[in-house]
């Protein structure tokens, strides 16, 4: 019902989504993920493509050396100034979504893709909305980003629905790091994470489902097996790897603002290696 309410009022504001449509028709774009790998990848090697940033990219001090053709950001409400607490349930000040305002706001010319739930607390000309109308999981029958766009379920199903709408040929996935066998953890905006891998490819029906819409390949820090064709950093580029810790690559006044999360328990990574 509520969904069907929404449909006329959403319709002029999802329109402007139009001009988007088959943009890139025939292209080749990176998607930009947050995974720890990103620590290891020189950004200046990834400008040859129009780039799809996800979620916090835009933390790296070398985000300005991508070509970015797209910022999503699918999480409902992760613009607004007090949120609900997904660890302890508790409503309190956004840090996060703060953080994400302010570093957003310094790319204003970037095309931000976001749910339409963050229309009040998101004003900039180059804002554009979406919306699944009950269409939440991942499906190419639901794709229409001026309608109902099915792929808000998370950061890189976002990235690879808005790839499919642009009309790109080919993804190349950076920084995502659950699509490695074994999985590698945790952010490049946070301390070193490890965990143990279950073996479960977490995007299998993403992937199964874009098959015939896309093609996907990945690239991962270190050869590794993945459950997509990939290829390691030092034979993409032709250069070594040069590990750069959070620390290098983020700000201190932003990464004092993530340990502010993490205490807060908004966060669940340790961000400086120190921390109790």
């Amino acid at each position: 019902m509520l969904h069907t309410i929404l449909k006329p009022i959403l319709k002029p504001i999802l329109k402007r989504n139009e001009i988007f449509k088959n943009k890139f028709h025939g292209k080749t774009c990176y998607i930009f993920g947050n995974g720890s790998s990103v620590k290891n990848i020189d950004f200046s090697y990834f400008a040859e493509h129009p780039t799809i940033a996800i979620n916090q990219l835009a933390l790296h001090c070398d985000f300005h050396l991508l070509d970015v053709c797209a910022y999503i950001v699918p999480e409902p409400f992760s613009y607004y100034k007090f949120f609900k607490n997904p660890y302890s349930l508790k409503y309190e000040e956004n840090i996060l979504g703060k953080l994400l305002r302010s570093q957003t706001a310094q790319y204003p010319d970037i095309n931000l893709f976001t749910s339409f739930t963050n229309i009040i607390n998101r004003g900039f000309k180059n804002t554009y909305y979406l919306h699944h109308f009950g269409n939440r999981a991942p499906d190419t029958r639901h794709i229409d980003i001026c309608s109902e766009f099915s792929f808000l379920a998370g950061g890189l199903q976002a990235a690879v629905g808005l790839a499919i709408s642009f009309g790109f040929e080919k993804a190349i996935l950076v920084g995502c790091d659950y699509l490695m066998k074994p999985k590698n953890y945790g952010h490049f905006y946070s301390s070193p994470h490890f965990g143990k891998d279950d073996g479960v490819n977490p995007y299998k029906d993403l992937l199964q489902n874009c098959s015939s819409k896309i093609k996907l390949e990945a690239i991962s820090d270190y050869p590794v097996d993945s459950w997509l064709p990939c290829t390691d950093y030092e034979s993409f580029t032709g250069a070594k790897i040069n590990y750069r810790e959070n620390t290098e690559i983020v700000s201190n006044e932003n990464l004092l603002i993530l340990n502010q999360a993490y205490k807060s328990g908004q966060y669940p990574l340790k961000v400086f290696l120190d921390e109790g």
